[in-house]
């Protein structure tokens, strides 16, 4: 089963539906999700070298460097081109390890889906793995495990990716498969419909027959409204039921072309051979014959001041969604981005967060409470907090107790210690980045199919953080946390 990886607020909820317990502090977005690896639900979830790589390049770099204050410098060593069928083509030389992570990224998602065909993404996704005309049914995985890899896909409303991990000198089979699937595909009816029902059952166990799956979808839609993005990525049921061979045959063919696509490779690659692979094996692809239309951006404003509740005997426990519009690198006002990213830091960004520390231990009103925000997204985006009380405290109290820590952020300055705090942690997570193939790839593609200067923003991202203020983040916090904007999700049993 394919994960159906998405914005913050999503990973977060996808996984907390098929496991009853709340995220570790230090889990707040899609990178963090995609490094989780699940035990069974009585061990709870447990990163896999995360937090360990985390500490250790954090005290290694935090301590050594300026005081308490980070110059972190990337100096990546980088090659970029587009071939004649419109294909772009971002490599990154990272020889520490004899790996290299090859991505294929394509600007298709749940936001370009219309009603009645919701999920479609998702489906052709699970397709993709489904064989072409000389790679048989699971042929894709077997061939990269057999050559000691990983591989895997993700679906979001914002796009579709995916990725394998092999020794440098495999990086021609990874390319020559992913070339191969992009325009030899086989929509084979038996095989559709096989897959089919393992996405209906997907959506079953986490969302139709899960309570707080329903719930989510129910939130999302209500804090978005008519927009795409308050449509579920793997599509309502009715509308999976209703797909044909025919329905993906044409969403395959026209997106999954060379001119829609970036590809990425980072790792110890060598650039001129790289280049000459990639030319070889998609350079041959035709380009798109129709005209895209304009991808939907955010088109009416979020109302706030509204709630939704919901009882559902099915749950165990109360839980708490509050939800702010908020800008994103490509929509809205983007300057406000890096402010807004340390203020979600400050707030509910782990055990040393003004939520984790006055609502779980000093007042013991919560067990579990987080705050979420990326900027990463195609359209407008939102800043989030979810929250978990103790046995038997009444969840409206909680969300007070919220809201007030909210309000304390519109009218005080933060303190310098916090600042410097969430500034470090911050900056130790983009060093992990550059740190690990796997996600500074996935940051270099995500930043890039949204269509950003992924440069600027990896490179630049230390300055921005570095120049945030106080004032400016209760600057922020005044222009877009008002109480009057929020929309505030209870689900109680």
């Amino acid at each position: 089963m394919r994960w159906v990886v998405a914005k913050g607020w999503e990973n977060k909820m996808v996984a907390r539906i098929n496991c009853r317990l709340p995220f570790p502090p230090s889990v707040k977005t899609m990178r963090d999700f995609r490094v989780m690896k699940k035990k069974p639900c009585q061990n709870g979830w447990m990163l896999r070298s995360r937090r360990i790589d985390y500490f250790v390049v954090f005290f290694a770099l935090v301590f050594t460097l300026s005081g308490m204050g980070m110059n972190v410098a990337w100096g990546l060593e980088s090659e970029e081109l587009t071939l004649g069928n419109g294909l772009r083509l971002i490599m990154v030389r990272e020889p520490k390890a004899p790996v290299v992570m090859t991505q294929v990224w394509y600007r298709v998602g749940g936001v370009d889906e219309v009603t009645g065909k919701t999920g479609l993404s998702h489906m052709l996704e699970h397709m993709m793995f489904q064989g072409t005309r000389d790679v048989p049914p699971g042929g894709y995985g077997r061939m990269i495990a057999r050559h000691g890899g990983e591989e895997n896909a993700s679906t979001t409303w914002d796009f579709t990716d995916y990725w394998s991990k092999l020794s440098s000198d495999q990086l021609d089979l990874a390319l020559k498969l992913e070339s191969d699937r992009m325009h030899n595909l086989v929509l084979d009816a038996e095989r559709f419909q096989s897959e089919n029902n393992v996405v209906r059952e997907e959506r079953r166990s986490r969302f139709d027959s899960n309570p707080q799956g329903r719930f989510f979808e129910k939130f999302r839609h209500f804090f978005f409204q008519d927009h795409p993005y308050g449509r579920p990525v793997i599509g309502w049921m009715k509308d999976i039921e209703g797909y044909t061979v025919a329905d993906l045959e044409s969403w395959y063919r026209h997106h999954y072309t060379p001119d829609n696509a970036i590809v990425v490779i980072v790792g110890d690659v060598d650039f001129a051979q790289g280049k000459k692979l990639v030319e070889a094996y998609f350079g041959p692809i035709q380009p798109s014959a129709g005209k895209r239309g304009e991808r939907l951006p955010q088109t009416q404003p979020i109302v706030g001041g509204r709630r939704l509740v919901e009882r559902d005997p099915g749950v165990m426990a109360p839980s708490l969604h509050i939800a702010w519009p908020a800008p994103s690198y490509t929509f809205g006002d983007s300057t406000d981005v890096p402010a807004l990213d340390v203020l979600a830091t400050i707030l509910g960004g782990g055990g040393s967060s003004r939520l984790y520390r006055h609502v779980v231990m000093e007042q013991q009103k919560a067990v579990m409470v987080q705050s979420r925000y990326s900027g990463m997204t195609l359209g407008m985006d939102s800043l989030d907090i979810d929250a978990d009380p103790w046995d038997g405290f009444p969840v409206e109290d909680l969300e007070k107790a919220i809201v007030a820590e909210v309000a304390d952020l519109r009218e005080h300055l933060v303190t310098d210690e916090e600042l410097q705090r969430a500034k470090n942690g911050l900056l130790a997570e983009r060093i992990y980045d550059r740190d690990s193939v796997d996600h500074l790839a996935s940051l270099i593609g995500q930043l890039s199919i949204i269509g950003l200067d992924w440069r600027h923003f990896v490179e630049g991202y230390p300055q921005m953080i570095q120049e945030v203020t106080a004032e400016r983040i209760r600057e922020v916090a005044v222009r877009h946390l008002g109480l009057d904007k929020a929309v505030v999700g209870i689900l109680t049993p």
